[in-house]
């Protein structure tokens, strides 16, 4: 079983003392009212938890690794909107969130079928999408990412803990995690996307865009599509420039499976020389890159000003750990807000003058099925009741 050992002091792997369910794990703390962070990387097999002591909140371009040593970084779309580091209480444990035990397996007494929404919710997306349409049209900007979201009611808090542990199964090569403070609020989310990574003196990020169903899948991309994925890549390759940086790796673009889609992404691989003391300056630079945001950048998030009329939070920010002066950092979508029996899943897809808006909203719903998938069969799992939309 492969263990991510960079992440942790060898004291605090002590495996008899520290692995344990990660369901009872999370139900203890919610139970008890304790502020928590629960993550399991992707690729792994097992989880790591831990009870939220300090937290700090700061600006991304004030970010650096050594001074955040060990702890857990959770930043919003909005750059001007402060971050936050949140360090454990007393050390980390790792937790086991996969199972030969068939006691984890959720199974559905009915097949998952997206249930329909409410017709104001489809005409309030209509009237966003012509707001960024109409922009895109006149030649303001490239490329806007619009997001909408999507209410879930009668989600029981006592699921979580097996929400979370299915998402893990489910999505083998995601960054699942779960937090709850109350300085940042409860979210949880399986994220396929990859921000900034730094090991072994090495940074990795990637340009991700372009959706379409796995089984449609072909290596004929439109050109919406290919457009779609280009302004990501030739903004980092941008960003690259202006820092400096012109030797790099860069692979692709080629198409990557996230659950029932497939995206096209261009990876890139530079020393972390080339930065030295500015990784903050660069995180800010580089957030939100165009596969949350937009092209160009500012003009597009007036734009989401503008068309959304709702705060993203920490929905299309980025998250991730820190220890010893690495980190791996994901974007955060594929998420939800959690609180009061409800959860509250953020959608988002890229619009450029090629796009149709029946296809962008058949997006956002493809999009939705990541999540509520998830808690459907563990809502039947558990009460033989499906969930329902608001």
């Amino acid at each position: 079983m492969a263990i991510f050992v960079f992440l942790f002091k060898k004291q605090e792997l002590r495996d008899t003392d520290h692995i344990k369910s990660a369901r009872k794990m999370l139900a203890d703390y919610m139970t008890s009212g304790k502020s928590f962070v629960s993550y399991r990387l992707p690729g792994e097999k097992q989880g790591y938890s831990f009870q939220v002591g300090k937290v700090q909140s700061f600006s991304i371009s004030g970010f650096t690794p050594g001074a955040f040593g060990d702890a857990f970084i959770i930043a919003p779309f909005e750059i001007s909107k402060s971050a936050f580091a949140l360090w454990p209480l007393s050390g980390i444990s790792r937790v086991v969130v996969e199972s030969e035990n068939s006691e984890l397996e959720v199974r559905r007494k009915k097949p998952f079928r997206l249930l329909q929404e409410r017709e104001e919710l489809r005409k309030a997306y209509g009237q966003s999408f012509s707001v960024i349409k109409k922009a895109l049209d006149n030649h303001v900007a490239d490329k806007v990412v619009l997001a909408r979201r999507l209410e879930v009611t009668d989600v029981p808090e006592d699921i979580l803990p097996q929400v979370f542990c299915q998402l893990c199964r489910s999505y083998p090569n995601a960054f699942v995690y779960f937090f709850d403070h109350p300085q940042v609020g409860r979210w949880m989310g399986a994220s396929p996307e990859t921000f900034l990574e730094n090991e072994n003196h090495t940074l990795k990020t990637v340009a991700l865009a372009a959706t379409r169903k796995s089984e449609f899948h072909s290596e004929d991309w439109n050109m919406k599509e290919l457009e779609e994925q280009g302004l990501v890549s030739a903004f980092v390759d941008e960003v690259l420039k202006e820092y400096g940086i012109s030797e790099y790796q860069k692979r692709g673009p080629e198409p990557v499976r996230a659950g029932s889609m497939v995206h096209l992404k261009t990876s890139y691989v530079f020393e972390a020389s080339h930065l030295k003391n500015s990784i903050g300056w660069f995180l800010q630079s580089l957030h939100p890159t165009p596969a949350v945001g937009g092209f160009p950048k500012d003009v597009a998030i007036r734009l989401i000003g503008e068309a959304e009329q709702f705060d993203r939070g920490f929905y299309s920010g980025f998250l991730g750990p820190v220890n010893n002066g690495e980190f791996r950092f994901y974007v955060n979508i594929r998420s939800m807000k959690l609180g009061e029996n409800k959860a509250v899943l953020y959608l988002g897809g890229g619009i450029t003058r090629d796009s149709k808006e029946a296809n962008e909203w058949e997006e956002t719903r493809l999009k939705a099925r990541t999540l509520l998938s998830v808690l459907h069969s563990v809502k039947q799992n558990y009460s033989n009741e499906s969930i329902h939309l608001r």
